[in-house]
Formats: structure tokens, sequence, C-alpha cells
């Protein structure tokens, strides 16, 4: 089985609700889409647990892409003024934690981590990618950005054009911007999977869909069937 979730944003107690829902065996595989740190207090020791497990592909985020820029130009003053003013704070301190040894090695990791992915289940075509896709690079005129920058910052919208014939399952922005509620968007060849974990408090939780048969689990809300999911976005517009 194939898993998909998005901005974990430090909160491993909703992270746990879902790995626990989800019961990964071996033989699955599960896919974050970025955004593990910040906001939260355990985003440290989320991309140490992650860099373990197996059957897991982190993708870059980005407040994972901030991190990288910060700690390994220390002398720039405007990396370290954007990554501090997305609540970095807890992230950096326990960082600074560490043992330089493991300061190098999850740095490294994240250095590593792919922008986008290309996969198919049950004969669909998913493009997996942090906040927008390569493909939408020069149709968004965006040109202006670097596409890296493109790929884990940019903001897409209902009406921005997918890739034909491809499902791109993304998060980044919270999916209450598109449809008013904290579970998963369903858009024209689009899956907004970012439920607002990183905002407890505005009742975001975490999201996570598999992808064989589009089940839904949700850290505050439970486990939901494709058909209750499609019921529920009707009575919840």
């Amino acid at each position: 089985m194939h898993y998909v979730l998005s901005d974990i944003h430090g909160n491993k107690d909703a992270f746990d609700k879902i790995l626990s829902m989800i019961d990964l065996k071996p033989e699955d595989h599960l896919y974050i889409l970025g955004d593990v740190i910040d906001r939260g207090d355990y985003g440290i020791e989320l991309l140490q647990h992650i860099r373990e497990m197996e059957n897991c592909t982190l993708l870059l985020g980005n407040h994972e892409y901030m991190m990288v820029n910060a700690l390994r130009h220390p002398e720039n003053l405007h990396y370290k003024y954007v990554w501090r003013n997305n609540r970095s704070l807890i992230t950096f301190d326990k960082f600074f934690k560490l043992t330089e040894k493991e300061q190098e090695e999850l740095l490294c990791y994240l250095e590593t981590l792919p922008l986008q992915l290309e996969i198919t289940v049950n004969r669909r075509k998913f493009i997996l990618v942090h906040a927008a896709p390569q493909e939408l690079y020069e149709t968004e005129n965006m040109r202006r950005y670097h596409l890296k920058e493109f790929m884990v910052w940019h903001r897409l919208t209902p009406f921005s054009q997918m890739p034909a014939r491809k499902n791109v399952i993304f998060g980044h922005t919270p999916t209450l911007q598109f449809h008013k509620t904290m579970h998963i968007f369903h858009g024209k060849r689009m899956l907004d999977i970012d439920c607002g974990c990183g905002f407890p408090n505005s009742c975001g939780q975490l999201g996570c869909i598999r992808l064989e048969d589009m089940t839904e689990y949700y850290s505050n809300d439970g486990v939901f069937s494709k058909e209750e999911a499609a019921e529920w976005r009707k009575t919840h517009r």
C-alpha cells in the first residue's frame, strides 16, 4: 500500500496517531511531502525517526529548505531571518543540542531529499511534491524565482492547471484555503493534503491518504473511506 501525508510541523502525537491507524507493513511505503519541522516541539526528533524508517521517503519542504540554508550559511542574515520568522526557534535550539556528528548527518540527509517524485498506483500516475510541480514553473509565470524555490514555496489555487493525465498531490497550503475545512481537498487532477497540523489551535490536524483506494486518515477525525469522505465534503462546504 502507498500512503501520503504532509506538513507534520513537529506534532509527534499526530504523526504517531496516523502511524497507528495505517499500521504500516514492511511491504507498504509512506511518502511525506516535507515540512516535518518548525512550529511544533518535536521536529528534530521526527526527522531522526523518519530518516531511520526503511519504508518511508521524505521530500523537501520549504521549512527543511530554510533550515539547510540558515545552518549551512550562518553568515547570511537573510537566511537566518527568514527561517526564524517561520517559527523555527524550537527546531534551532534542539538542533544545537545534537552532537556535531549528528548535526552533520542530519543536514546531509536533508540535502539529499528529492523535490518531486512520480509514482504509479493502480495505473494512475501521481506527482508528489511539497508545494508545486516543476511542470508548472513556466505556466505559472514564476521564472523570477529559482525552480527549487518555486517547488517548495509556490501557492497553488483550485484553478491551477495540472499536468495532463497526472494527479498532483501536494501540501504547503492548508486545505482551509481551498474548501473551508481541514480535510483533504480533491480538485481537478490535484489533491491538497496539508490539513493544518501546524495550527492545532485552529482545528488543524494531520491528514493522510492511501492511494490504492483513496481512504483518508485524520489524526483528530479518524478514518474515512472514499465514499464517506465524498459524502463528508458535500455536507461541510
